[in-house]
């Protein structure tokens, strides 16, 4: 098991600093936005490849082979937990954008659970450990998905990050568009923190 501190982390709570709640019962809520650097980004379905932007559909590049898709993968930093059962995690985001018919034309975004230790082009066909929740299955402001299982597994593996793989149903329709699920706040081509938020409420253990 990989537990060294994430690259950059230490920057990001000055960028986007987590947030916390104090619950009934002294639950702990936290907001942790996702990683925003070089621990996400986007690859091809179809070959190796890597891209910064937060993209799943087909038909990105005119240089890709027709009706080839890309997916992208999120991290977020769990150091900042207290020890305790994890009683809730929501997956969400309130930056979705669409090109074309994603969904109509390739069916749902899925986040799957997947585990990695650096973000890179071999990514691209890297086996998932689990499906961890369907995020979207229409275009919405707002989109969201219980990930309380994934999270939960993170922890009781003792990992400094909860990782995701997000990528629709098909990797293509072949008509030759774009059908795209675009998430980003500043830019197409920009990944920051805030693009996504992991909401994990806590039941701190008792000392």
């Amino acid at each position: 098991m990989w537990k060294q501190r994430l690259p950059g982390i230490a920057g990001l709570l000055v960028v986007l600093p987590l947030t916390s709640t104090a619950l009934a019962q002294d639950r702990v809520v936290l907001s942790i936005p996702n990683h925003g650097g070089a621990l996400e980004g986007h690859t091809p379905r179809g070959f190796r490849g890597m891209g910064t932007g937060l993209f799943a559909g087909d038909n990105l590049n005119p240089n890709f082979p027709n009706g080839d898709g890309v997916q992208f993968f999120l991290t977020f930093d769990l150091s900042a937990l207290p020890v305790g059962s994890i009683e809730n995690a929501e997956l969400r985001s309130e930056h979705l954008q669409i090109a074309g018919d994603p969904f109509g034309s390739l069916g749902a975004l899925r986040a799957e659970t997947i585990r990695y230790a650096g973000f890179s082009p071999d990514l691209w066909d890297q086996a998932t450990v689990a499906e961890a929740c369907v995020l979207a299955e229409q275009a919405a402001p707002s989109v969201a998905c219980d990930v309380t299982g994934a999270v939960a597994d993170a922890v009781a593996a003792e990992l400094p990050a909860a990782q995701f793989r997000l990528r629709l149903d098909e990797a293509g329709d072949g008509d030759g568009t774009p059908d795209l699920a675009l998430f980003f706040i500043s830019g197409s081509n920009v990944n920051e923190p805030g693009i996504f938020t992991l909401t994990v409420t806590v039941q701190p253990a008792a000392q």
